[in-house]
Formats: C-alpha cells, structure tokens, sequence
C-alpha cells in the first residue's frame, strides 16, 4: 500500500544505490512497513524497484534511504560517484604523484593507517575495498534456466504457490547432497579437513538462504504465504520450510550476495565450484527434488496478496 508519506510513488523513475554506483530504476510497487506487517525488521517507506536494463532477477525491495529524485542533483551526484570509481580503479603511471610517493616509500600519515586500521576492525568497507571485491559469477545450467520459467510463470501468472512445507526441505536436500558427496568422494578425498570445508559449504549456503528468502527470493505473490509460514514455525528456519524451487532462486542471485561480503578469491572459487556441483547433482534429481504441480491459490488470497 502507498502512503501518503512516501517520498517516491509507484511507476515514478529514480535513481538507486546498488553497491557504490547510482542507477536508474522504475518503483514497481511502494509500502510503509510497521512493525505489524515487516517482514525484514525494519520499518518505515519500502519500494519494489526494477534496474533500468536489468534481469528481472536484480528486482528487490529497498528502503526509502537508497534512492533519489531522477532530476539534475541526483544525475550531479551521480556523476560524482562515477567520477570516484574512475579515480580508484584507475591505473598508477610512472609519472604519477602516487607512484613517486611508493618509489620514495613515503610515509602514510599515521592518523590515516589508523583510520584504515578502524575501518577493518569495525567491518565497514570503504568504496576502494567494494571495488575490489571479485565479480562472482554463477552459471545456471539451461534445464535449470526452463525450471526457474516455469516456476516464474506459475507464480507470477497463473497465481499458484509452491505448497508449503516442502519434502525435502533446502535442509534436508543440501544434508542428502553432502552425503553423495561423501558416498562418492566427488571433489573430496577421505580428510578430516575435506570433510570439515563440506560441512562448512553446507553450512554457509543454508545460512544465506535463511538470510534471503524474505528479503530477496520471494515474488510478491508469495508475501502473504511467507508471513503466515513465519507465524506457524517461528522456531524454524525457512530453510526447514522450503525446498529446491526456492534455493534455486538463491543460486541465481548468489552473485549479488557475495559482492557484499569479505570472502577471499580462494575461498570464492571454491564455493563457485561446490554451487556448480550442488546443481549438477539438483538435475540429476530434478524430478524428485521439484514440485509437479502448484497450488491453485483462493480468491481471498489473492485479495490479500494485493493489499
């Protein structure tokens, strides 16, 4: 629902923060979040907005904080960022100040390094360590692409829900994938410490589905679903609720998530390798692991999915 406090409207074009850079988007749909009705914690203006040029798989939820009026001072800081990035990815020269500086092993000023030093401690990256951070990749195999179609389709057209709890959950079914592994020894030999860096990939990936599902992986039709799922198992994470449509979901915007995070190259690349073989395996069971069929949903869900 739009309020009347909202800054930004439904359809109106803006400019968002994603990552250090301003883009443009479109506001699909606007809502004032309470504490009644958040499902993120957080409360106040939200808007649904869609990257002008972008996959539909980049759509998200954003706090009012994120965006900008599309007129001269937003393009104005806009091109202050841009100009920024430009400067800090920009190559260092023989004849550049910077480099005579590292020639002369000039001293950084002490109240800098401890800035820096604080920066660190504290968790908080600058714009320099965003830009830094390697590009993730995820390639989702072609007959998991037709899945992800499908599933769009029925949620999104047909107002059908994937019936919920799922058998097996994303818990269950990462726990079966760790234990073909073992059985297989694929990627992995008899180690202590192989083993442990499996359960650790487990682990990791069923911690950022919990993490996602509510603010990421969920179509708007399904909102009203997840909530009362939240009200019937609060105890439970959405991992034990969900399965393999919705992890799938994960999978294609794991990118996004990564990029905000500190992981090292090597650890990257060995996560890259352990989600490309978890949807190897996913295809292999595909018929086992996916619903057939979705649920028809009522007309005073649909109602309420609206509101």
């Amino acid at each position: 629902m739009t309020t009347s406090s909202n800054q930004f409207t439904t359809d109106e074009y803006v400019l968002a923060y994603h990552g250090p850079l301003l883009y443009e988007a479109r506001i699909l749909l606007a809502e004032n979040w309470t504490e009644s009705n958040t499902l993120l914690g957080t409360t106040g203006p939200h808007y649904f907005i869609h990257y002008k040029g972008w996959k539909q798989t980049w759509d998200e939820w954003v706090p009012e904080q994120r965006l900008l009026k599309l007129n001269e001072e937003g393009f104005a800081k806009r091109r202050q960022l841009l100009e920024q990035q430009t400067r800090k990815t920009r190559p260092i020269t023989a004849a550049s100040p910077a480099a005579s500086s590292i020639k002369g092993k000039e001293k950084v000023p002490k109240k800098v390094e401890q800035g820096k030093k604080r920066t660190r401690e504290s968790g908080i990256d600058t714009e320099a360590d965003y830009l830094k951070r390697p590009e993730v990749k995820i390639v989702i195999p072609d007959i998991l692409k037709l899945q992800l179609v499908d599933d769009w389709e029925n949620v999104t057209k047909n107002n059908q829900l994937v019936i919920l709890p799922r058998k097996p959950n994303v818990r269950d079914l990462l726990e079966e994938y760790r234990n073909y592994v073992l059985a297989t020894k694929r990627s992995l030999d008899r180690s202590s410490r192989a083993t442990s860096l499996l359960s650790e990939i487990i682990a990791g990936v069923t911690l950022y589905f919990d993490k996602a599902l509510g603010n990421n992986l969920l179509y708007r039709f399904e909102r009203a679903q997840y909530v009362e799922q939240k009200r019937l198992n609060p105890d439970k994470g959405m991992s034990e609720i969900y399965g393999a449509e919705h992890l799938l979901r994960l999978f294609v915007n794991f990118g996004p998530f990564i990029a905000y995070t500190n992981i090292d190259t090597e650890s990257l690349n060995i996560l890259r390798e352990y989600i490309n073989d978890i949807m190897k395996w996913m295809i292999k069971e595909q018929k086992r692991l996916f619903v057939k069929d979705y649920e028809t949903t009522t007309t005073q869900y649909q109602s309420l999915s609206r509101t």
